[in-house]
């Protein structure tokens, strides 16, 4: 069944973070509404295992990046390599944002990371 979700009827809390994510369990694509207030920021860091895809629903900012700033603005997508430096900087009116990567499985204490399985040979479970 579909997952409807619209990005412009959010909730005012929380001021920020992500402020909606797909909950359906069975899936392969994870997919987050970031906030950023005006002002604030994410610091840059180098991205995960995945390949990201950013989509600027509202407001303005920065994506910070190894060469520099490149200016976001509403209506803006940025495809984000993996393990690619990163980081936001909201602007005066703050920054919302849509990621969407492919899921990335998590990992329980004592698996083994070559193999893919743990101890007594299951998969990790899904995050």
């Amino acid at each position: 069944m579909p997952i409807l979700t619209n990005t412009a009827d959010q909730p005012d809390e929380p001021r920020r973070g992500a402020v909606w994510s797909i909950a359906e369990t069975d899936r392969e694509l994870d997919s987050n509404l970031i906030r950023l207030p005006a002002g604030e920021h994410i610091p840059a860091h180098v991205g995960a295992e995945v390949d990201t895809l950013v989509h600027v629903v509202s407001g303005h900012g920065a994506l910070l990046t190894e060469e520099g700033e490149e200016p976001l603005r509403a209506g803006d997508v940025a495809l984000l390599p993996r393990r690619t430096v990163r980081g936001f900087r909201a602007g005066e009116d703050g920054l919302e944002y849509l990621t969407v990567h492919r899921r990335r499985q998590s990992l329980r204490i004592g698996s083994n990371p070559d193999s893919g399985t743990g101890p007594d040979g299951t998969r990790p479970a899904d995050a």
